[in-house]
């Protein structure tokens, strides 16, 4: 599927047959999630939270991709957030935290992230989608767009 110019695709290293069906739902393809990883540009993680170690391993570290972790009620620690804690299992420095609950056109979404150039590619596909966004800082602040655990 190509949607503003993106080629979308959905993986779910727990369910197959989940992202099968909503591949089949959108017009877009499954793909195995190392793969989305390394020939993505963007990456949007999704996941319950108890299923975040199993995506970043299905993921691999060293990924080529910008991650958005749009992990819902994911919260970190009060030294570090849920999202710095994603970007460590990562070893990624391309990690913009976004809660994206299925965007509407002229939603605003908060993003932070410590890339400058990864904030600019999500903020792009947002605007793609007719979105706008608000740069709320550095991956630290984070904890600001996290939900309670």
């Amino acid at each position: 599927m190509k949607s503003g110019g993106h080629r979308v695709t959905f993986g779910d290293p727990s369910a197959k047959e989940r992202a099968s069906q909503a591949a089949e739902a959108v017009g877009a393809q499954r793909e195995l999630p190392y793969r989305q990883a390394m020939e993505s540009d963007l990456l949007v993680l999704a996941v319950p939270r108890d299923e975040v170690d199993r995506a970043v391993t299905a993921v691999g570290s060293g990924a080529g991709a910008v991650i958005v972790d749009a992990v819902d009620g994911e919260r970190g620690t009060r030294a570090q957030s849920g999202a710095e804690v994603l970007a460590r299992k990562l070893d990624s420095h391309s990690v913009v935290r976004a809660l994206i609950n299925m965007p509407q056109a002229g939603s605003n979404i908060q993003i932070c992230g410590d890339d400058p150039q990864s904030k600019v590619l999500v903020d792009k596909a947002l605007h793609t989608c007719g979105c706008v966004t608000t740069d709320r800082g550095p991956l630290s602040t984070a904890t600001e767009l996290e939900a309670p655990a």
